[in-house]
């Protein structure tokens, strides 16, 4: 397994800016997992990409152009977090980039989004989807998912 994993962001604004904060806060876990590293951010915004040339050591991509950005060789994963209606746009790009991807809900703003989302998924069953989201460990959320799984 390897040491870290190399995390591109695309979307600066407020989540890109907490998913990069959590980031910089694992070292506070004492788990034997890679280690998140931000290596490069896209945005159309220069100054939401400066808050992280400020603060990222690391940092080694900064650009408006997102498809520039996941085809770089030295990004494992993506945090994307565009507005909900660019989502089967960008999810799609990423998984066919073979990035592994972190999105943000809903997986699609309808549907049929979603179901392009999906077959993207399906065609690269080596790239990790997930979404980030917090609700999964909430214990509402854990009995929801017993009785789901109950039937």
């Amino acid at each position: 397994m390897p040491d870290k994993l190399r995390f591109a962001i695309v979307g600066c604004g407020l989540m890109g800016r907490e998913f990069a904060s959590a980031a910089a806060r694992w070292c506070h876990l004492a788990t034997d997992i890679p280690k998140p590293e931000i290596v490069g951010v896209c945005d159309i915004n220069p100054a939401a990409r400066a808050w992280f040339e400020r603060n990222f050591p690391t940092l080694k991509h900064s650009t408006d152009n997102y498809r520039e950005l996941i085809s770089k060789p030295d990004i494992d994963a993506v945090y994307c977090a565009v507005p909900h209606n660019l989502h089967a746009k960008f999810y799609v790009d990423i998984i066919h980039a073979e990035k592994h991807l972190l999105g943000e809900k809903p997986f699609g703003i309808d549907k049929a989004a979603n179901d392009i989302i999906l077959e993207a998924v399906r065609s690269h069953p080596g790239v990790t989807v997930r979404c980030s989201s917090e609700f999964p460990f909430y214990p509402g959320c854990q009995e929801l998912i017993k009785w789901i799984n109950a039937g």
